[in-house]
């Protein structure tokens, strides 16, 4: 018997004006401090204590490599006629690595890809695409919440339809795992923050001021990483002075590292939470004409790799594997069409970026090619 494993593996006058009046939108933080176990989004991110990788409701991280099916489980799959949908919040690279990485899974257990979208980052549009596709009678939905509770009632329905979820990193409050939703894939959380905190605190030369612009909104992973990276600067490097900067937009990230470039000019390096926020802080970097800011971020996304590459701001990369991620997401889909327990977390692992591996990272963790400005600076 066979069995199928997942691996687990310029400034102007108009310029200073629009900064001046950006400032406010900066976020500053006067809440007494609560219980870890109460804390989420932004408060969370600024005051929680993450030292390990644990998933929604305390749930221990598995590695993909748990997921397996058998020759008569792939053949129950592919004599059902299934289909499923993937709904996401947004078009990145990383979600097309992800995307590759389900339909080549899906594909594998003869699962039809009911309909594929992106809501551009508006949790009303999100549902509403949940609505849509139900239209269609997907027997499973790929999902990665923007607001998950805004998200809750359309995905209770689908739910209640039979129809199976797997969920991208972050999950309604309330969500109980068999019935409201199969399973939950994300990344290595501690080691994602960890990582990037390292490389960008050596990049600092271990000490100056750090703007840390955290994602201000209730989304459990990114909520997880911006505090693993918060505490490893926290605990192991003093003399780095962390300045809390918030936004639950990323639209809206080149006005907020803008302000905060303006108002602390002493600022050595600015963390973002992952690729398309960071492609805003360094517009704001180069807006402002400070290549001396140092930039680290989370997940491979092009701008940033060019800039990584080309010695540019960009000194602290750490991705996960987005491929792996939607291969896994597909099985969790597998495993709830067939009435099998899923893990309640898949973690993949975090890995630092440098020159060295990222033509690698492209190929084992995105399955695509590199864009030419990368191969071109690397003499490849």
């Amino acid at each position: 018997m066979n069995v199928v494993k997942r691996d687990s593996t310029h400034p102007t006058a108009a310029f200073s004006l629009l900064i001046l009046l950006s400032a406010a939108i900066l976020v500053t933080h006067g809440v007494p401090v609560q219980a870890a176990d109460k804390m989420v989004g932004g408060e969370f991110a600024t005051k929680g204590i993450v030292t390990s990788t644990v998933g929604p409701n305390d749930a221990k991280g598995q590695p993909a490599s748990v997921l397996t099916f058998t020759d008569d489980e792939v053949k129950k799959l592919r004599d059902g006629h299934y289909s499923a949908a993937l709904l996401f919040q947004t078009s990145s690279d990383w979600a097309d690595a992800v995307t590759r990485g389900a339909e080549d899974e899906f594909k594998t257990l003869g699962v039809e890809i009911a309909g594929l979208s992106n809501s551009n980052f508006s949790a009303s549009d999100q549902a509403h695409a949940v609505q849509t596709i139900m239209a269609k009678k997907p027997s499973g939905i790929v999902t990665w919440p923007i607001n998950p509770d805004e998200l809750s009632p359309a995905l209770k329905k689908a739910a209640e339809a039979g129809v199976k979820l797997a969920l991208i990193s972050n999950m309604p409050s309330g969500f109980q795992q068999g019935k409201d939703y199969t399973g939950l894939v994300g990344d290595d959380l501690y080691a994602m923050g960890q990582k990037t905190a390292d490389n960008l605190a050596k990049a600092m030369g271990g000490e100056g001021e750090l703007g840390f612009l955290y994602f201000d909104a209730n989304a459990y992973v990114v909520n997880q990483r911006d505090a693993a990276f918060r505490t490893t600067i926290e605990k192991n490097y003093p003399n780095i002075k962390i300045i809390p900067a918030g936004f639950s937009d990323p639209n809206h990230v080149y006005q907020v590292a803008s302000a905060l470039i303006l108002q602390h000019p002493k600022i050595k390096a600015i963390y973002a939470p992952w690729a398309d926020p960071a492609s805003g802080a360094l517009q704001a970097v180069r807006a402002a004409h400070r290549d001396d800011i140092a930039v680290g971020t989370m997940d491979l996304s092009n701008t940033v790799a060019v800039s990584l590459v080309t010695d540019g701001p960009v000194k602290a990369l750490t991705v996960d594997d987005p491929y792996s991620i939607g291969k896994s997401l597909a099985a969790v889909i597998g495993y709830g069409l067939l009435g099998k327990d899923a893990p309640a977390y898949i973690g993949v692992p975090a890995i630092a970026i440098t020159k060295d591996n990222i033509l690698q990272a492209y190929a084992d963790s995105y399955h695509a090619s590199p864009p030419p400005e990368v191969t071109k600076a690397l003499g490849k």
